[in-house]
């Protein structure tokens, strides 16, 4: 007599050998019950990874379309406001510019000058110049 859920051969869908007559002794299962235990929590540990990292996953991708384009503190911190129309800077004489920096409001003018080479910082919300450095050569 078959047991219910078995296959022609004896073998139950779960991998046990179940007894077809009476002659044939029954086949452990391939696990135990410590056994079947750990791996039944791995298998939920492992899917409750999974929920998280979706979980994250779409949170940031709905926390990304939900913010705006531009951050308004980021504007407000680096542009320099009204700016004035003309900003001039008294370089020494003969001195030729190497290379312009710009940081937020700050542009850095990088020369060349008969005394030497320079750098000078000027502040665009104002219109002046915040600060000169002479590069002397070291000792």
């Amino acid at each position: 007599m078959r047991a219910t859920g078995s296959t022609h051969d004896g073998k139950t869908r779960d991998g046990e050998i179940r007894e077809i007559d009476g002659d044939q002794p029954a086949v452990k299962p391939m696990f135990d019950d410590a056994q079947m235990r750990k791996l039944r929590l791995a298998v939920i540990g492992m899917g409750a990874v999974l929920l998280l990292g979706f979980t994250t996953v779409i949170g940031r991708i709905v926390y990304l379309l939900n913010r705006p384009a531009v951050d308004p503190s980021i504007v407000a911190a680096t542009s320099p406001g009204p700016a004035p129309s003309d900003i001039r800077l008294a370089l020494p004489a003969g001195a030729n510019v190497r290379n312009l920096s710009l940081s937020g409001n700050r542009l850095a003018v990088h020369y060349d000058g008969p005394s030497g080479p320079g750098i000078a910082i000027v502040d665009l919300a104002t219109g002046r110049a915040a600060q000169r450095v002479e590069i002397v050569p070291g000792r």
